[in-house]
Protein backbone atom coordinates (compact mmCIF):
# COMPACT_ATOMS: atom_id res chain seq x y z
CA UNK A 1 0.00 0.00 0.00
CA UNK A 2 1.58 3.31 -1.07
CA UNK A 3 0.49 6.91 -0.60
CA UNK A 4 2.05 9.95 -2.23
CA UNK A 5 2.07 13.46 -0.80
CA UNK A 6 3.28 16.48 -2.74
CA UNK A 7 4.16 20.03 -1.83
CA UNK A 8 5.32 22.05 -4.80
CA UNK A 9 7.79 19.88 -6.74
CA UNK A 10 8.67 17.74 -3.68
CA UNK A 11 7.13 14.35 -2.91
CA UNK A 12 6.93 12.13 0.17
CA UNK A 13 6.10 8.44 -0.37
CA UNK A 14 4.56 6.36 2.41
CA UNK A 15 4.47 2.59 2.03
CA UNK A 16 2.94 -0.05 4.30
CA UNK A 17 3.82 -3.66 3.63
CA UNK A 18 3.55 -7.01 5.38
CA UNK A 19 6.77 -8.95 5.86
CA UNK A 20 7.18 -12.61 4.90
CA UNK A 21 6.51 -13.80 8.46
CA UNK A 22 2.92 -12.56 8.01
CA UNK A 23 2.86 -10.97 11.47
CA UNK A 24 5.09 -7.95 11.02
CA UNK A 25 4.34 -4.78 9.06
CA UNK A 26 6.73 -2.08 7.88
CA UNK A 27 5.91 1.58 7.53
CA UNK A 28 8.43 3.11 5.13
CA UNK A 29 8.66 6.83 4.44
CA UNK A 30 10.77 8.18 1.57
CA UNK A 31 11.53 11.89 1.95
CA UNK A 32 12.36 14.35 -0.84
CA UNK A 33 15.97 14.68 0.35
CA UNK A 34 16.53 10.96 -0.34
CA UNK A 35 16.38 9.86 3.29
CA UNK A 36 14.15 7.01 4.38
CA UNK A 37 12.47 6.09 7.65
CA UNK A 38 11.42 2.53 8.49
CA UNK A 39 9.26 1.48 11.43
CA UNK A 40 8.14 -2.09 12.19
CA UNK A 41 4.88 -3.09 13.85
CA UNK A 42 3.43 -6.38 15.03
CA UNK A 43 0.28 -4.69 16.34
CA UNK A 44 -2.00 -3.71 13.42
CA UNK A 45 -3.79 -1.04 15.50
CA UNK A 46 -0.49 0.70 16.21
CA UNK A 47 0.41 0.52 12.53
CA UNK A 48 -2.85 2.18 11.50
CA UNK A 49 -2.56 4.81 14.23
CA UNK A 50 1.04 5.66 13.29
CA UNK A 51 0.20 5.83 9.58
CA UNK A 52 -2.66 8.23 10.29
CA UNK A 53 -0.55 10.39 12.61
CA UNK A 54 2.16 10.67 9.97
CA UNK A 55 -0.28 11.62 7.23
CA UNK A 56 -2.05 14.11 9.48
CA UNK A 57 1.29 15.79 10.22
CA UNK A 58 2.08 16.01 6.51
CA UNK A 59 -1.28 17.64 5.77
CA UNK A 60 -0.81 20.08 8.64
CA UNK A 61 2.59 20.98 7.14
CA UNK A 62 1.03 21.76 3.74
CA UNK A 63 1.51 18.45 1.94
CA UNK A 64 -1.34 17.28 -0.29
CA UNK A 65 -2.21 13.63 -0.99
CA UNK A 66 -1.87 12.68 -4.64
CA UNK A 67 -1.76 9.59 -6.79
CA UNK A 68 -4.12 6.62 -7.06
CA UNK A 69 -6.79 6.37 -4.38
CA UNK A 70 -6.28 9.93 -3.19
CA UNK A 71 -8.18 12.02 -5.64
CA UNK A 72 -9.42 14.61 -3.17
CA UNK A 73 -9.16 17.41 -5.70
CA UNK A 74 -10.94 15.46 -8.46
CA UNK A 75 -13.75 13.26 -7.16
CA UNK A 76 -14.44 14.96 -3.83
CA UNK A 77 -13.80 18.66 -4.33
CA UNK A 78 -13.86 20.80 -1.22
CA UNK A 79 -16.52 23.46 -0.88
CA UNK A 80 -15.26 27.02 -1.47
CA UNK A 81 -13.85 28.42 1.74
CA UNK A 82 -13.21 32.11 2.44
CA UNK A 83 -9.47 32.80 2.60
CA UNK A 84 -9.61 33.75 6.30
CA UNK A 85 -11.18 30.38 7.20
CA UNK A 86 -9.11 28.28 4.81
CA UNK A 87 -6.55 27.30 7.43
CA UNK A 88 -9.29 25.93 9.70
CA UNK A 89 -11.67 24.24 7.28
CA UNK A 90 -9.50 23.12 4.35
CA UNK A 91 -7.02 20.92 6.24
CA UNK A 92 -9.75 19.54 8.52
CA UNK A 93 -11.85 18.42 5.58
CA UNK A 94 -8.83 17.07 3.75
CA UNK A 95 -7.76 15.19 6.89
CA UNK A 96 -11.25 13.63 7.26
CA UNK A 97 -11.03 12.40 3.68
CA UNK A 98 -7.51 10.98 4.11
CA UNK A 99 -8.44 9.32 7.41
CA UNK A 100 -11.36 7.53 5.76
CA UNK A 101 -9.31 6.46 2.72
CA UNK A 102 -6.35 5.20 4.76
CA UNK A 103 -8.38 3.15 7.22
CA UNK A 104 -10.53 1.63 4.47
CA UNK A 105 -7.55 0.74 2.27
CA UNK A 106 -5.48 -0.76 5.10
CA UNK A 107 -8.45 -2.80 6.28
CA UNK A 108 -9.18 -4.09 2.79
CA UNK A 109 -5.57 -4.87 1.89
CA UNK A 110 -4.32 -6.40 5.13
CA UNK A 111 -7.55 -7.44 6.83
CA UNK A 112 -7.00 -4.99 9.69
Amino acid sequence: MIWFFTRGPAQVDIEVRRLIDGKTFELIVDYPDGSEGIERFTNPSKLVRRTLILQQRLIRDGWVPSGPGMRFGVSDPPAPVPPAAKSLHGPARLWAYVHRQVTERLAATFGL
